[in-house]
């Protein structure tokens, strides 16, 4: 029996990876999704209420493609048998191999950083959402601080006033609010586009900025500040960036500062010519010499364009460059809606509720994959934007 080609991941990247290879193969051969689960978080959403409801059974979906799924947990590559070693001490052989094993929480190395929450999975967002369920009926003023004014920071500061007063329906509430971070505004790594607009919402919600400040220790009562200042605090969210998920140190290749590996313009990692890398494991040029972000936005293109080319590189035929053909930052504003720009320069398209709709879409529609939809269907969704 021919060895199959394995997609290790079930996240964005891994699942459109297997159906584009699914459908260049066509059947020639066998497509395996390796995984612990078969549930596919949707990370960019778990700032929002009712995170248990944010996760998508995949293996119907991929039965429809003819994509078989492996439960089990990879812990190497071995390139020169291809093959992939598990954690029950079984090996798969492989003829190609794809790597969608995407990123964590970079959490920060400070004095009591475990007593912090995050809302890195959909499990960490379960428990917050049930920490912030508890705060509201206890307290109508709970103090909540959030380390880290990136992308994620922003969104899961923004939702917390209208996700109180969710648990809490007609009662209002005060909560304390306070966002820290060592940039000199918060999302500063933005660009200065949306930072009007940010300022803007975060005033609006009424929130405490602690700009330019490291965290030097968590503790039960709050956190304390690198100059020494005490914030008193009932939870403390951590928002402190990604890096690639272990296993991507797998790939014989080199890795970036953030652990992922560095690959060819066709996706494949230069050191093993069978291993493909994608999604938040990769640092890819996309193919106007920015490197592709750690975000849902890039992982659907690379997912794609990857297992494409696995499964063209197997038949003998030639794989095509990796290429983002449209980048845009949409950025949810809680109550004030969303801003939204283009571009790497971050141009400022538009703000406001209408951006909020927008963003809605995104989260709701766009990056999901066509549930309900045919296989004929599903099989087109696969193929690359250009």
């Amino acid at each position: 029996m021919t060895a199959p080609l394995l997609v290790v991941g079930a996240g964005f990247a891994g699942f459109w990876a297997a159906v584009a290879a699914s459908r260049v193969l066509d059947g020639a051969v066998p497509v395996t999704l390796v995984a612990p689960s078969p549930v596919l978080q949707l990370r960019p959403r778990l700032y929002q209420a009712r995170p248990e409801t944010l996760g998508l059974e995949l293996r119907p979906l991929l039965a429809q493609v003819g994509v078989g799924y492996l439960a089990a947990t990879a812990i190497g590559i071995d390139a020169a048998a291809s093959q992939l070693p598990l954690e029950d001490d079984k090996r798969l052989p492989f003829t190609r191999l794809v790597v969608a094993t995407g990123s964590v929480m970079r959490r920060p190395p400070i004095l009591g950083a475990d007593l912090a929450l995050s809302i890195d999975t959909q499990a960490e967002a379960i428990v917050v959402d049930q920490r912030l369920r508890a705060l509201a009926l206890a307290d109508a003023s709970p103090r909540i601080v959030v380390v880290g004014a990136g992308f994620t920071g922003l969104e899961l500061v923004l939702a917390l006033r209208d996700r109180l007063d969710a648990h809490r329906p007609g009662a209002g509430n005060h909560a304390q609010l306070t966002l820290v971070d060592r940039g000199a505004w918060p999302g500063q790594a933005l660009g200065e586009g949306p930072c009007a607009a940010i300022a803007d919402a975060l005033a609006a919600a009424a929130v405490h900025l602690r700009m330019g400040a490291a965290v030097a220790a968590i503790t039960p009562h709050g956190l304390t500040l690198d100059g020494g200042e005490a914030i008193a605090a009932d939870l403390v969210l951590l928002s402190t960036g990604m890096v690639a998920a272990g296993f991507s140190r797998q790939v014989p290749s080199t890795h970036d500062a953030l652990g992922r590996v560095q690959v060819d313009v066709d996706l494949r990692a230069p050191a093993a010519p069978a291993v493909f890398v994608i999604g938040d494991a990769a640092a890819a040029d996309t193919g106007d010499g920015h490197l592709a972000l750690q975000s849902c936005q890039h992982a659907l293109q690379l997912g794609r364009v990857a297992g494409e080319n696995a499964a063209l590189d197997l038949l003998g035929r030639l794989t095509r460059a990796y290429a983002q053909p449209r980048y845009v930052t949409c950025l949810n504003l809680g109550r004030s809606g969303a801003v939204f720009t283009e571009g790497w320069d971050r141009v400022l398209v538009d703000a406001g509720a209408a951006m909020g709709q927008r963003k809605r879409d995104i989260n709701e529609v766009v990056i999901y994959p066509p549930v309900g939809a045919d296989r004929d269907a599903l099989l087109a969704a696969s193929r690359t934007s250009t």
